[in-house]
């Protein structure tokens, strides 16, 4: 049994905790904030389900979203949350428009930058400061129109796949009575320029110094040389994509319209370019994807979509627990930056086997791209002009190369 004095301690103890109880005061209630996120049409459902899980865990916030007609940067950075890519930072800090996120992430003991893939979270790094935290990746890929590969009895591309096998299945493919071609070379569009630098670097060249801090050009290194020729051969010397007379498609909409018609059995495109969903129209042919071929080395290139709170926003922490509920959410197209997400099953289940696949094995060999080589314009455009030349079957891949060097050199 209890003493008596051990139990009028458990008493006094007893009464002290209900004076001490009562006497507590209860937390504030936060005052009610809204927060303004701009969204895209066909994204409509995936951010107001978000928000909607968002504002259940953080009632006294509202997350306002605002629908977007265009990509137009100056009316996304009007809102206090947004996403743009890392080619952006640099416009975006000129302009002082986005906040200094590092403050935020030193407050934050729950934030963990491990967890996004090497090199995602430093393309938003700028002068030891962060401007963004990674969203999703898009990286460059290998397209196959399964329905052509199938008529033609050749074996799909493969993960691990060489530039001889790309060969190969381009030669497969290729039919010049039916004006069908292996592969649907790039001309006047966004990708023009990536295609012969990604060819370039996977035979082992490189165009400058350095990728991630370039500070000189050398266009004419060799391996270049011999890259562009083996590029400019699957148009003039192999015949395995069409010249720009050739295509079905020698218009502005080239290669969309011969993709539609079933004329061209590869093309590269982007992650977020899956199915046609960011096309004029959708594919309705059966399709593939793998990484691009490799030759000495494997290579892509990638750019990385991040979150980005206005400097105008009158409510930076509610913003920042915006968007790390946002980065810890699968993206709706691309790979997550998070690699538990791109690894999850429930992003196999999204974008399917091949896509899911393709990406995480491409994205261990992509190279970002970099925002320093957005001081690189006139000497990029140099190189664009190169190209054309080379790929129009005007000049010599080494005659080209050398030039451009020249150029920018002087």
């Amino acid at each position: 049994m209890f003493h008596h004095k051990a139990i009028q301690h458990v008493v006094t103890l007893y009464l002290l905790l209900i004076v001490f109880t009562g006497c507590a005061k209860p937390l504030p209630t936060p005052e009610p904030v809204t927060i303004k996120f701009p969204y895209y049409e066909r994204d409509a459902a995936h951010y107001t389900t978000l928000a909607e899980q968002f504002h259940a865990r953080y009632p006294y916030i509202t997350v306002e979203l605002v629908k977007l007609d265009r990509q137009n940067l100056s009316q996304i950075i009007a809102n206090d949350v947004f996403i743009a890519d890392q080619l952006s930072l640099a416009q975006l800090t000129q302009q002082s428009a986005i906040l200094n996120l590092t403050p935020l992430i030193e407050q934050d003991n729950a934030f963990d930058a491990n967890v996004f893939y090497p090199g995602a979270l430093e393309t938003f790094q700028y002068e030891g400061k962060t401007w963004g935290i990674p969203s999703d990746i898009n990286m460059l890929l290998m397209y196959y129109n399964k329905d052509l590969f199938d008529q033609s009895s050749a074996p799909y591309p493969t993960i691990g796949w060489t530039w001889n096998d790309f060969l190969d299945r381009a030669e497969d493919i290729t039919d010049p009575n039916t004006g069908v071609f292996g592969y649907a070379i790039q001309y006047d569009n966004e990708i023009a320029l990536m295609e012969p630098v990604l060819f370039i670097y996977q035979h082992g060249g490189k165009l400058f110094d350095s990728w991630q801090n370039p500070t000189n050009i050398t266009f004419n290194d060799p391996l270049n040389v011999e890259a562009l020729e083996w590029y400019a051969g699957l148009i003039h010397t192999r015949g395995v994509a069409p010249t720009r007379q050739q295509g079905p498609d020698s218009t502005r909409y080239y290669p969309y319209g011969g993709v539609m018609q079933n004329k061209y059995g590869m093309w590269m495109g982007m992650l977020s370019d899956q199915g046609g969903i960011s096309w004029p129209m959708r594919w309705q042919m059966q399709w593939g994807v793998v990484p691009l071929p490799r030759d000495r080395a494997a290579f892509t290139l990638a750019t990385v979509n991040g979150f980005f709170i206005s400097a105008k926003t009158q409510h930076p922490d509610e913003c920042w627990k915006w968007i790390m509920f946002l980065s810890e959410q699968m993206p709706t197209l691309n790979m997550p930056a998070r690699m538990t997400l791109a690894e999850s099953s429930a992003y196999m289940q999204l974008v399917g086997v091949e896509v899911a696949e393709a990406s995480r094995a491409a994205v261990r060999d992509a190279v970002l791209i970099n925002p320093n080589l957005v001081g690189f314009e006139q000497a990029l455009n140099v190189l664009g002009a190169a190209f054309t030349a080379v790929r129009d079957g005007q000049t010599s891949a080494e005659a080209a190369l050398n030039a451009a060097q020249e150029q920018v050199n002087n």
